[in-house]
């Protein structure tokens, strides 16, 4: 399955979009996100799609010089330019047949897709009542970044702070060695976590986790010693160069008895409505998926339409991505 072509060229821009506050990772601090919007036209009908690139992708002017050589016959090598192309013909198209972008990638789409809450604060009361928060305005999982210090003393303010009934999964990004993982995690198993992302940068030798494991960063490097090793699988549409790869990998991992979490690589409004449509198209229920990094950004590309709202995100009827 391929989108349409659009009828005219493509126009690039570029965007900054600043973090309402620093997020702090394994990787490093992430302060701001820099990408491309994509545009097709056809008449009077814009399609829309975002390169965002991060780790694990092409740089940002490598991206950008693969958008420029981009033409309405084929889509770039280059993971984030390909997803924005991509996107931007398939909203062109679902535009054109009338349908929510969800329906024309499985026309059994949900209407609907629960979501987690990735939290960011930094100091132990700071991320108490980030918690409570986002309990109160209707989340029912939360993500919290490990590999740093204070690991477990930080879980398990959280674990206090929203009680026994709350998911809590946590996300490493390959920060440990083998051993050290199987340690850390034998140490937040008491908190009752719901699973861990990435705990090491292969995920070989965790078989005897206490905790069940997510593959991430390992997916777009390796799927095949993703689906060997996890239960569960990360699909980040940007890193695995648009929603059809991040589909197709998504089925075949759901036919392997994996459960799958689509979710965001920070991305801006446009790219967090092309995930949330596929995760919709997956009907991903077991899980909720991470498509509510919105929250982090101090400012955004468009309004966001499908904001998470009491925990999940409705599927608009609108054609297209709906924005």
């Amino acid at each position: 399955m391929m989108p349409a072509r659009a009828l005219s060229a493509l126009e690039i821009r570029p965007y900054r979009l600043r973090l309402a506050r620093p997020l702090r990772t394994a990787r490093g601090v992430v302060e701001h996100r820099d990408g491309f919007v994509v545009l097709a036209r056809d008449g009077n009908l814009v399609g829309r799609g975002e390169a965002a690139p991060l780790y694990g992708t092409e740089s940002l002017a490598e991206c950008f010089d693969e958008l420029r050589k981009a033409t309405l016959d084929s889509l770039p090598a280059a993971p984030a330019a390909r997803h924005a192309v991509e996107q931007a013909l398939f909203d062109l198209s679902a535009q054109r047949l009338g349908v929510p972008l969800a329906r024309l990638l499985d026309a059994r789409a949900a209407e609907s897709v629960g979501v987690s809450a990735l939290l960011s604060a930094e100091t132990m009361p700071e991320l108490a009542r980030e918690a409570q928060r986002a309990a109160a305005e209707g989340y029912r999982t939360l993500k919290l970044k490990v590999g740093l210090a204070n690991d477990y003393a930080r879980a398990a303010v959280v674990r206090d702070a929203v009680g026994p009934n709350m998911k809590l999964r946590v996300d490493a990004n390959g920060a440990w060695r083998r051993d050290e993982a199987l340690e850390r995690l034998h140490e937040l198993a008491p908190l009752d976590i719901e699973l861990c992302e990435q705990p090491t940068e292969d995920l070989a030798g965790l078989e005897t986790a206490p905790i069940t494991i997510a593959a991430d960063e390992l997916v777009p490097r390796d799927p095949d010693a993703a689906l060997d090793r996890a239960q569960v699988i990360v699909l980040k549409p940007m890193l695995l160069g648009g929603l059809l790869p991040a589909l197709r990998l998504g089925r075949r991992a759901l036919e392997r008895g994996r459960q799958i979490v689509v979710t965001t690589s920070l991305d801006g409004a446009i790219a967090r409505a092309g995930a949330a449509h596929l995760a919709a198209a997956l009907r991903q229920t077991d899980l909720a998926a991470g498509l509510s990094t919105g929250r982090l950004l101090a400012e955004d590309l468009c309004s966001d339409t499908l904001a998470p709202r009491g925990g999940s995100i409705r599927i608009p009827d609108a054609p297209g991505l709906g924005l």
